[in-house]
């Protein structure tokens, strides 16, 4: 099984949490884990080779930060 994570958008339904160098997927907003983090830990079932995430350019370092595996 494969994975894909949607996360490139500016999360502009979460505004003013949520803004375009800063979007939704980026934020910690439950606990101290970003929603990004807490959807790859979810998916621990997985091989991280498995799991792909799609954005765009504007967040790529901070993508690759948060998903160091």
């Amino acid at each position: 099984m494969k994975c894909l994570i949607l996360a490139g958008g500016s999360g502009t339904r979460l505004w003013p949490v949520s803004r375009q160098k800063h979007p939704k997927q980026l934020q910690s907003l439950v606990g101290e884990k970003t929603l990004l983090e807490e959807t790859i830990d979810r998916l621990d079932f997985l091989e991280p080779s498995d799991i792909f995430i799609a954005t765009n350019k504007e967040y790529e370092s901070e993508i690759r930060n948060q998903a160091k595996n």
